[in-house]
């Protein structure tokens, strides 16, 4: 997939054309654990995976002019029509949280976690790999820095999700009736 420069070439086109889009962001939650669980051939297999099953789902879901990239690591940015960005996250959802189960051994999916260190050393629990979508609409007026902050606050918010979650930032207030789309 078209990596970082590429992405900001991207954006910087369509804030050019001064046309609403959807600047969304997916994330995969708990593949450092993941990592250090199973190793990192098994990780980078979930990574190809992903990358897959989005590059299917917007031939099928989405429009011809969206735009797909891998940011680093564990990270995709994706361009895509307002109208149709609703359905893209969620077919990517859906899609994550079928296919990753089958990445983890019998025993651990059925306890539905993994037992290893965190960051600080201390043993814990994290949960089956979900993953954390937001979508920001923009209307041409914001540079690409603003869009990457206003995801960037959107995707602290879906990380504090147990389980897969997608937040837009025009729906995702507090009291916004269907703020939790997933």
């Amino acid at each position: 997939l078209p990596g970082p420069t590429s992405i900001e070439r991207e954006v910087q086109r369509r804030l050019l054309l001064k046309a609403p889009f959807a600047f969304a962001y997916l994330d995969l939650d708990n593949l450092k654990a993941y990592n250090d669980y199973y190793g990192f051939a098994k990780a980078d297999g979930v990574i190809r995976q992903t990358a897959d099953l989005l590059r299917e789902i917007f031939t099928l879901h989405g429009d011809p002019g969206d735009f797909l990239g891998h940011v680093a690591g564990d990270d995709f940015v994706f361009i895509a029509d307002p109208q149709s960005v609703d359905a893209v996250c969620q077919k990517a959802i859906e899609a994550f949280d079928r296919a990753i189960p089958l990445y983890y051994d019998r025993g651990d999916r059925e306890r539905g976690y993994i037992e290893t260190d965190d960051r600080f050393g201390e043993k814990r629990r994290f949960p089956i790999m979900s993953v954390s979508v937001v979508a920001v609409m923009a209307d041409g007026r914001e540079d690409h820095a603003a869009l990457a902050k206003h995801a960037a606050e959107l995707k602290k918010r879906a990380k504090a999700v147990v389980g897969s979650v997608y937040l837009r930032n025009d729906r995702d207030r507090p009291g916004t009736p269907g703020a939790k789309i997933a």
